[in-house]
């Protein structure tokens, strides 16, 4: 018995348990989380990600979120704010959440609540501000939602970032993904989302247009080809909200057959 003490002692001494990281401001979140060291290196996608919408995934979706907070849960389902309901917008939307205390939840539910609903300009604004230090980000990209991979690679290493090629940097670890590269990836979160408790979300379904429509029909480029590498267009994402690859997207295909009617045949 003595010796089975002294085993588990010894285990929990060679292999702590992980650490859950709780952080009680939105300054601590998003520095825990910051992609500012990016820059330094990779400035040009950089800039390309700070104009697109990924930059901007919360305060752009403000009016679907408050809806959540305060007809979804609020009226509804009669529940009161959590990390767990939350997460159900925010496993998309600023997936750093997980790390957040229950307390900050609540703070960051309230300033998106007031950024839709308050009068005072002042007050809003101030709301939108703080809101948009949480993104989806570099870190977020090329290391949280990399856990797509999770069954077959293990989840995403702390540190280390994920990527097309997986070139060595001098600046931090890198690792080589190749589901970073197909659409799936983006499906994550353009498509029906799966929270813990097994409900599906589908807020956002583009990928299964892509996959119904667009793969059913012969298409053969992935996400990526359109939405990055097409015009090199990078990390600015362009989508649905502008004109030009909207136009892109629309065509119209006909086959005429030239008919004379005579009177009486």
């Amino acid at each position: 018995m003595r010796f089975l003490k002294f085993l588990v002692v010894i285990l929990f001494v060679a292999f702590p348990l992980a650490a859950f990281a709780e952080y009680n401001t939105i300054d601590d979140l998003a520095k825990a989380y910051s992609d500012e060291t990016c820059k330094t290196c990779h400035s040009k996608t950089y800039d390309e990600w700070k104009s697109s919408y990924h930059s901007q995934s919360i305060v752009h979706s403000l009016g679907g979120i408050r809806n959540f907070i305060v007809v979804g849960l609020g009226k509804e389902w009669k529940k009161p704010v959590s990390r767990e309901h939350m997460m159900r917008c925010m496993d998309c939307h600023a997936p750093q959440l997980k790390d957040a205390s229950e307390a900050l939840v609540k703070e960051i539910a309230n300033l998106i609540v007031t950024a839709v609903d308050e009068k005072d300009a002042a007050k809003k604004d101030a709301a939108k501000k703080e809101l948009s230090k949480l993104n989806v980000n570099c870190v977020i990209c090329h290391n949280t939602k990399i856990s797509i991979e999770k069954n077959l690679l293990g989840a995403p290493e702390k540190g280390v970032y994920y990527g097309p090629s997986g070139k060595p940097s001098p600046a931090h670890k890198t690792e080589k993904s190749n589901a970073i590269k197909s659409s799936l990836f983006c499906g994550q979160c353009h498509g029906i989302y799966t929270p813990p408790d097994g409900d599906t979300i589908g807020c956002n379904t583009l990928y299964g247009s892509y996959q119904d429509a667009y793969r059913g029909n012969g298409g053969s480029e992935t996400c990526q080809d359109c939405h990055m590498k097409k015009n090199n267009r990078g990390h600015t994402f362009p989508g649905a909200y502008q004109v030009d690859i909207v136009k892109e997207g629309i065509g119209l295909d006909a086959e005429i057959t030239g008919i004379k009617l005579h009177p009486g045949k």
